[in-house]
């Protein structure tokens, strides 16, 4: 099975310009970024996302968005840190601090 991941990419970034509202879709591209280890644009959509729920009023699913966002930012700071040549298990505190203000929420 052949999966056309760039033309997913276009649709994914194309259709959240027309409609930045568009959470579900925000979290399936930063999923899929993760995915492809294309974890720079994993993080910018991801922070696009939680800049966006600033602005919402907060309720229980802004609130869910948020913390599920936060917890994906974590997971690519640490897919990132293993992925480096001189990885050692060792305290990433970014992924850290992703999951006390996902914790704190």
């Amino acid at each position: 099975m052949t999966h056309d991941f760039k033309r997913a990419v276009k649709y994914y970034e194309t259709c959240l310009q027309d409609d930045p509202k568009l959470l579900d879709l925000r979290t399936d591209l930063a999923d899929l970024y993760i995915k492809l280890r294309a974890f720079e644009d994993a993080k910018r959509v991801l922070i696009e996302a939680l800049k966006f729920l600033k602005d919402q009023k907060p309720d229980i699913d802004t609130k869910a968005k948020n913390v599920q966002y936060l917890i994906m930012m974590s997971k690519v700071f640490l897919e990132e840190d293993t992925l480096s040549p001189d990885w050692r298990f060792k305290e990433n505190t970014d992924a850290k601090q992703a999951l006390i203000e996902a914790r704190a929420i």
